[in-house]
């Protein structure tokens, strides 16, 4: 990286920032700037009319200390002290308006943050570096670019206020502007070294930092409370996540320690110089070549100008650090997803004609060797039900994902009544699907919301919230809870109510089954049901998906037999086709596994 990069970077960065706080706040961005000028012009008063009092005493005491002459002291007393409590209150107010201004632009960072999520291909929640990248941002902190704002303001308030105080010391001899350098450069050269040092040990330690939280989230959530004691995986975990934090916090004293060297190195070097040029100042004024209003003045705002020197390297340092940051939100804002809208738009059909087919698909995840899937051709006609067959891993859940163009196809492609599916307008394709997959979503939420949120432009009413209960066979346990529909689910919050792995398949059933979709895909549907459920389930199947065209995945073959046609999958590959009863008579794969299920029932 180039000297003129790393010199631009934090310009460009700041031209990003800018953008986004005025359209987090604007009103507020407004008054803060405003009222940190008025600050900052009121400060740079108070040491000024400082200056000016001291004069007035010096030379009162230089004359014959007559009454007569008090009056100018008086007068300068009064208006400083008037000066010093408008400088006290502007600073409140301006505190309180950066704060309102920093919640606002936090919250609009939220916003773009979580729609940048919600956004970005599937890809995205299966690759570790986009799980660091999404880390690294929230560790980056929505608080940030009102952060910079706000340091910037500081930087520029403090950087005044020090020009001042510097005219005030080549006021009383120019040497004393060297010095004050020197008690300022070696402290800021050591801050923004260490910034940069810390913020690249923090880089390297992201996925340690991730470990560790999962470990936490192991220990602590109710998931695994069960067989972390029938294990006694308990302390293993806290041995493991020990030795994770132990390592974290050795490397991050090691850089503390080299900073506070340092720091004690900078602040010596300033300490020295400051009694160095005050033996000076006292030494000249012992032989009368100062007066003793410079020795006073020098000794009232040498300090003042060493804080606002060092509180200006600190301004420096957090806007060098937020920049660094910023730089990880912006990372992971300017993410584009690899799934867009065409051009043309499509509408989908309202009523398959000819049906949805898979024509020579093939399909490898991102930074996969291998294919998941290989010159599929597969075919759902209107009102089918399709059943696909297969051991775990041979390309059925993908295949799923391909229909609801969660991925698009390397090769190959998918046509709904002859249209390549990625001529569809996107988020409009999606709505024709109804889909349970196998790890389908435990929502913290209402049994209503939690059957709700499978159509959510749907109304909330409760007919039809009802009729899909009714049609999962949720409806009687749901009658049966406390608040009935109105039952607050999980535990996690105040009057949570848990269900069973069965009844919460059937919540997930009646979510998919409340979207009016041309299609209905189903994931192991009845993996969690018990045999009664399951058959009265599939018995009136057609029923209850209003004889709409289905694709079921499953192992259990007593469910699959119902199915219109069935394709079985091996290693990616569609292998056998056709109906039961042809399947049974290829002496197949799929004959294979029908008769090793059959076995113990024969």
């Amino acid at each position: 990286m180039s000297k003129t990069h790393i010199f631009l970077s934090p310009l460009r960065t700041l031209s990003r920032i800018l953008p986004i706080v005025w359209a987090g706040s604007r009103k507020w961005s407004v008054l803060s700037t405003l009222l940190m000028l008025l600050e900052v012009a009121l400060g740079l008063t108070v040491l000024y009319l400082l200056k000016q009092l001291a004069d007035v005493v010096t030379e009162l005491v230089s004359q014959d200390g007559s009454n007569a002459h008090a009056a100018p002291v008086l007068w300068y007393v009064v208006l400083t002290g008037i000066t010093s409590l408008a400088f006290l209150a502007t600073h409140a107010m301006s505190n309180l308006a950066k704060e309102a201004n920093a919640l606002l632009v936090a919250e609009y960072i939220d916003q773009k943050i979580h729609s940048r999520a919600v956004s970005v291909d599937l890809a995205f929640y299966e690759s570790p570096h986009y799980f660091d990248t999404l880390e690294r941002a929230r560790e980056a902190g929505n608080q940030r670019p009102a952060q910079v704002i706000g340091n910037l303001m500081l930087l520029i308030r403090s950087g005044l206020m020090l020009s001042g105080v510097m005219l005030l010391i080549v006021s009383i001899h120019w040497l004393l502007l060297p010095v004050l350098m020197l008690a300022i450069v070696p402290a800021a050269v050591a801050r923004l070294y260490f910034t940069r040092h810390l913020y690249d040990w923090q880089r390297r330690r992201t996925q340690m930092e991730r470990h560790a939280s999962y470990l936490d989230w192991l220990m602590t959530s109710d998931m695994h409370a069960k067989e972390l004691r029938l294990y006694q995986l308990g302390d293993y975990l806290k041995d493991h996540y020990a030795n994770l934090r132990g390592h974290i916090r050795r490397g991050r004293m090691k850089i503390n320690k080299r900073r506070t060297y340092a720091d004690i190195a900078a602040e010596s070097i300033a300490t020295i110089a400051f009694f160095v040029v005050l033996l000076y100042l006292a030494w000249r004024t012992s032989q009368g070549k100062s007066s003793a209003g410079d020795l006073v003045l020098f000794m009232l705002i040498f300090q003042r100008a060493q804080s606002l020197g060092q509180e200006v390297i600190q301004r420096l340092s957090r806007l060098y650090e937020d920049h660094l940051y910023m730089g990880l939100i912006f990372r992971f804002l300017d993410m584009s997803p690899a799934m867009v809208d065409s051009h043309s738009h499509r509408q989908f059909p309202e009523k398959l004609v000819e049906g949805i087919r898979f024509e020579s698909v093939s399909f490898r995840y991102p930074h996969a060797n291998n294919f998941a899937l290989c010159e599929i051709d597969v075919r759902i006609k209107p009102g089918q039900i399709v059943a696909l067959v297969g051991a775990n891993g041979s390309g059925k859940t993908s295949l799923i994902k391909l229909l609801c163009r969660l991925y698009d196809p390397i090769e190959g492609r998918i046509t709904i009544d002859g249209v390549d599916i990625r001529d569809f307008d996107l988020e409009g394709y999606r709505r024709y699907f109804s889909v349970v997959f196998q790890d389908y979503s435990h929502y913290a939420a209402t049994v209503r919301e939690n059957i709700h949120f499978g159509d959510i432009n749907h109304s909330i009413s409760m007919p039809s919230i009802e009729m899909a209960a009714l049609k999962a066979g949720a409806h009687s346990f749901i009658e049966d809870l406390p608040a009935r529909y109105d039952t607050q689910l999980t535990r996690m919050f105040d009057n949570g109510q848990e269900l069973s792995i069965g009844q919460w398949q059937k919540i997930a059933l009646a979510r998919a089954f409340l979207r009016e979709s041309q299609l209905i895909i189903l994931d192991e549907p009845t993996s969690s049901l018990d045999p009664g459920a399951e058959f009265e389930f599939f018995d009136t199947f057609r029923e209850r998906i209003n004889h709409r065209a289905a694709l079921i995945i499953s192992h259990r073959l007593s469910t699959v037999r119902m199915a219109d046609y069935i394709y079985v999958m091996d290693k990616g590959k569609i292998c056998e086709k056709g109906t039961h009863e042809e399947l049974v008579g290829l002496g197949g794969i799929y004959h294979g596994m029908f008769m090793k299920q059959a076995y113990h029932y024969r």
